[in-house]
């Protein structure tokens, strides 16, 4: 798809993000749904006592009617990020209603320290984080939306397993990897799962 030798890290963002723009609601919905199935597939899902979701954004995959289906069953505890200055934390969310618009009118809970995900749970329990992405590529390189928030909390928990979710349509040739960028363990896609 990238016609030039090379593309500016924005444009090929901003290229990835249109296609996944392009995507009409039927068929977010349809594909995040088949996302999910193969998530939950998954060992490293299954096994998770404790998942670190993200609370979708514009046309990102779906998370947001899991979550609310997730915290109903109470079998894993649900965490959500917020946003603090140029950092993101995750607190434990017990239901819909401890989520306000925060971030860029993004839902985020309330930061409550005692909430709080903290590095001793990441080291002990079986933890899995679920990240977005603008563009993502078969080596399992990923760009985000340029503010770095991801990649900073996955180097500050080295011990975190990662999955990110992705339509099909957002995995480009090559994605470029600089040294603070941080690959997900695993690329979740509509048509499969990306090792």
């Amino acid at each position: 798809m990238e016609k030039k030798e090379f593309v500016s890290k924005q444009e090929l963002r901003s290229r990835y993000l249109n296609y996944r723009n392009q995507l009409s609601m039927r068929e977010r919905r349809e594909k995040s749904a088949r996302i999910w199935e193969f998530l939950k597939a998954e060992k490293i899902y299954q096994n998770a006592e404790n998942l670190l979701v993200y609370m979708d954004y514009r046309s990102e995959v779906m998370t947001c009617g899991v979550v609310e289906e997730l915290l109903k069953e109470h079998k894993k505890r649900i965490f959500a990020p917020k946003v603090e200055g140029m950092d993101i934390r995750f607190y434990e969310v017990t239901g819909m209603e401890d989520f306000a618009d925060g971030y860029q009118g993004i839902r985020e809970p309330e930061g409550d320290e005692n909430r709080l995900f903290t590095e001793q749970m990441a080291k002990t329990q079986k933890c899995l984080l679920l990240v977005p992405g603008s563009v993502f590529d078969r080596e399992r390189g990923r760009m985000g939306y340029g503010k770095g928030f991801y990649d900073r909390y996955l180097d500050a928990f080295p011990d975190l397993k990662s999955a990110a979710l992705a339509f099909e349509c957002q995995i480009a040739k090559k994605v470029p990897i600089e040294a603070h960028d941080r690959k997900p363990d695993m690329i979740v896609t509509d048509k499969g799962i990306i090792r």
